[in-house]
């Protein structure tokens, strides 16, 4: 069966570009499964209703107890593999945006992450590691409701309404796109109590009353010939951008957010007592994703999302913001956005979308991509 999986992700590479092929590949590949079965016995292609045109939604709603009767929740239970915290959080305000459309509730249960997972903690469900549930639902009380709908991507589920990773389209977000992202983080994201307490403190702390640039510089395993990523930022453009936007709006410090320690020091050298920046950050020295590999710390896994969420909101808290096209720069506009203020610029250093290169939806892909990344950790041992 794992064979034959391969065999579909690889032909589904071949026919991407081809979109009869793309559909008739997806409609044999999910024809097994009874589900999809009733989905097109039931399908009826609804075109208006009392004159206004609508999107067709074919839903499955399950029981699963007698909790909750009166209001229809969407589970969204999430494996996010390999993926980034922010892609992962733009994901939840993409679902967030169907719920709200529809008229659901909603309940997110992060339960799995190559990188996140944080076996010391009770509480199993990452999502609540960082946030509060968005309509204050039990995890296990949803799971014993009247009325749930197991969360999908589907354009039934509204997942093409709004931006979402992981599509065709990753990268090409726009300004609807922002505000609509933006609405649901104002309305249904809130930090956890603890976690909103140390932030706030850390911000208060570090900007006061600085006007402060912010910048985001991608590095790490964005060097990586990843298929339908943005081809990386040098640092001598980030440090060049960075000066013409501090002239700009005349600021006299700069919140540095990196992942790449070769991006910091240059930052620190150009910059110096000028610049600021979390020093308890995990970053890597070379194409390594930084959250990828052991570090002895306590906890180490929760605080490499508490660190990106931290950064995330720091650089939302300054005036203007210097960044390439990244989900963690997307969150901080978002962030932003949803606060109810504006930047006062936004330097966002366009690159070309790589159209080849190593595609993340091949499990042999990754498998790749982290031999390169193993190979790095292997020298910084025996540097050590």
């Amino acid at each position: 069966m794992k064979i034959l999986k391969h065999f579909f992700v690889s032909t589904r590479r071949l026919v991407e570009k081809r979109p009869f092929l793309k559909c008739c590949l997806k409609f044999i590949y999910r024809l097994p499964h009874r589900e999809f079965q009733e989905y097109v016995a039931r399908y009826i292609p609804t075109i208006c209703v009392n004159g206004k045109t609508i999107i067709t939604r074919n839903i499955s709603v399950v029981t699963f107890g007698q909790k909750n009767p009166n209001r229809v929740i969407v589970l969204t239970e999430r494996d996010s593999g390999s993926g980034g915290f922010c892609a992962e959080w733009i994901y939840w305000l993409n679902r967030l945006c169907f719920s709200e459309q529809m008229g659901f509730l909603h309940c997110i249960s992060w339960i799995n992450s190559q990188f996140f997972v944080e076996n010391t903690m009770q509480n199993a469900n990452i999502f609540e590691h960082y946030f509060v549930q968005p309509y204050g639902l039990d995890v296990e009380d949803v799971k014993q409701s009247k009325y749930v709908i197991l969360d999908k991507n589907s354009i039934d589920y509204g997942y093409y309404d709004v931006f979402a990773p992981g599509r065709d389209d990753d990268y090409m977000i726009t300004d609807d796109d922002f505000y609509k992202l933006a609405q649901m983080q104002k309305k249904y994201i809130r930090l956890e109590a603890r976690i909103k307490e140390e932030i706030d403190r850390d911000i208060s702390q570090m900007i006061g009353t600085d006007k402060v640039l912010a910048v985001h510089a991608r590095g790490a395993d964005a060097q990586v010939h990843y298929k339908n990523h943005p081809i990386p930022i040098g640092i001598d453009r980030y440090i060049e951008e960075t000066a013409k936007s501090m002239a700009l709006i005349n600021a006299n410090k700069i919140f540095l957010a990196t992942d790449d320690n070769n991006i910091l020091k240059a930052f620190i050298d150009k910059y110096q007592e000028s610049l600021i920046y979390y020093k308890d950050v995990e970053r890597s020295d070379g194409m390594r994703m930084s959250c990828y590999g052991e570090v002895e710390r306590e906890k180490h896994h929760y605080r490499l999302g508490k660190e990106i969420v931290k950064d995330v909101y720091t650089l939302a808290a300054c005036e203007g913001l210097v960044c390439s096209s990244s989900y963690v720069s997307y969150m901080a506009r978002i962030v932003k956005m949803a606060s109810g203020k504006t930047y006062q610029t936004v330097n966002n250093i366009t690159s070309t979308i790589r159209t080849t290169g190593m595609n993340l939806t091949d499990p042999f892909t990754i498998k790749r991509v982290e031999a390169i990344w193993n190979q790095e950790l292997e020298v910084a041992k025996k540097e050590r």
